[in-house]
């Protein structure tokens, strides 16, 4: 049965109990953003701020690793209190949070290879990557163009891969000739992967998407949904906010 956040706030209140811990559900899978660093623990970008914010409104943060698939299952399902790096509008059960990461998206390719890209059109010419479920995230004319069709079969020159270190193996190894990708994750993904793939061509990074795309939390309570916005508008107004980012550089 999904936990009452409500009531966990009114205990606090009336018996000055410790501190409770929220569940939030990460997708680990998104460095700087959120990954499991070298000593097992999950940190990023979204993971500090989320932090932060909880901190300012007297909880903890329990984390709790999930697909990306299944971050709005478990908070619809109360599994979680929330979820990390969504997107969609307040429906019966799920209410989003204003903007908690926001990822600056790029088709990306090798100067060598003279590829022209203007606009998101000039990607039929071209075999590309993107991250899992990638279509449904750059706006509905992308989403409608390359959707799965009713038998789940995408475009010939559209591919997904399940985690971004496959995306970036796929574009390096040359089995694409552009990748769709946020800038800051692929140059993490580059450094890592330089021990054992070549990956010093020189790029041209095409901004052919004109707008990022802002990820937001998903809870299962709209009051404490309400309260987060409070505290995340006065992180990003007190600089708390931009630390953060300066620190993942």
């Amino acid at each position: 049965m999904k936990r009452s956040i409500m009531w966990i706030m009114a205990l606090l209140l009336c018996s000055g109990a410790l501190a409770t811990d929220l569940k939030v559900a990460f997708n680990t899978d998104k460095p700087p953003f959120a990954f499991v660093d070298a000593a097992g623990n999950v940190a990023g970008i979204e993971v500090d701020v989320i932090r932060n914010v909880l901190t300012r409104l007297g909880f903890g943060m329990k984390i709790e690793p999930v697909s990306k698939s299944r971050l709005l299952l478990v908070v619809r399902t109360g599994q979680v209190d929330i979820a990390a790096s969504v997107q969609g509008k307040d429906e019966g059960s799920v209410y989003y949070s204003d903007g908690i990461a926001d990822y600056l998206n790029y088709a990306i390719t090798r100067k060598e290879d003279g590829i022209q890209l203007a606009t998101e059109a000039d990607l039929d010419l071209h075999r590309f990557v993107i991250w899992q479920n990638g279509w449904a995230d750059l706006g509905p004319a992308f989403e409608a163009k390359y959707r799965p069709d009713a038998h789940g079969r995408f475009r010939a020159n559209y591919f997904q891969s399940g985690t971004q270190d496959a995306q970036s193996r796929v574009f390096w190894a040359r089995r694409v000739e552009v990748i769709v990708v946020d800038k800051s994750i692929f140059e993490w993904y580059r450094h890592q992967l330089a021990a054992s793939m070549k990956v010093d061509d020189e790029l041209v990074f095409h901004d052919i998407f004109k707008t990022g795309t802002t990820f937001a939390a998903a809870f299962g309570e709209r009051a404490m949904r309400d309260r987060f916005n409070v505290a995340l508008k006065a992180m990003r107004a007190d600089g708390t906010y931009q630390a953060i980012l300066n620190k993942y550089k």
